[in-house]
């Protein structure tokens, strides 16, 4: 038996790991993100500065938050020609407009540092803009908030684990950067009706 569409992105959201950097405020105004002045560390015996190499987890999180930037604003492109709400259109452009921005920041880093970034969005995140592009208008604008919801949430606590176990002071610099702006596009997030409760089953962990 098929499932239905919502049920089917409400599973989607659960399994999806959608994360965002986010760069700005709610509404017209943006709370800006500027370029982390580049860490480095003198090399023995040169004089000079090198940039300290990353680790796992900081190549990770560029990797994850770069897919996020990508999905997110894609999910914000198709708000702002498929939402109803006022509420809704503007979010997408906030979308739009921040992770597009902070993308140059993490593909500058993350070539500073020599860590190859994806090319394309995850599997989940393909799916989920799917199911976006599917939703009839009556039913996008709820849809759309959750998953930005979601995406948030997760997004938080990723960046929370990088300032936390990251190595690279630069990549360290970007995530402690966002994390405000990223919690200030949650919160305007959840300002709109109906996005004030998590996904049935989401997963997403709790902020501190």
């Amino acid at each position: 038996m098929s499932v239905p569409r919502r049920s089917h992105l409400a599973l989607l959201l659960a399994a999806a790991i959608v994360v965002t950097g986010c760069n700005g405020g709610g509404g017209s105004t943006s709370a800006g993100l500027a370029s982390p002045a580049p860490s480095t560390a003198a090399s023995p015996g040169t004089g000079t500065a090198a940039p300290v190499q990353p680790s796992e987890q900081d190549r990770m999180w560029l990797r994850e938050i770069h897919q996020g930037n990508m999905a997110e604003t894609q999910a914000g492109q198709l708000a702002e020609s498929k939402g109803d709400a006022e509420e809704v259109k503007a979010i997408g452009a906030m979308l739009v407009k921040d992770h597009t921005q902070f993308d140059v920041e993490v593909v500058r880093t993350a070539e500073q540092l020599g860590v190859k970034l994806p090319t394309s969005t995850s599997g989940e995140q393909k799916e989920i803009m799917t199911a976006l592009r599917d939703a009839s208008r009556a039913e996008f604008d709820e849809e759309f908030v959750t998953a930005m919801r979601v995406a948030h949430v997760q997004a938080i606590a990723a960046t929370k684990k990088e300032i936390q176990n990251g190595t690279s002071p630069q990549v360290k610099q970007l995530a402690q950067k966002a994390l405000p702006a990223l919690e200030q596009h949650l919160a305007e997030i959840e300002k709109i009706p109906g996005a004030g409760t998590p996904a049935p089953d989401s997963g997403a962990p709790e902020s501190s």
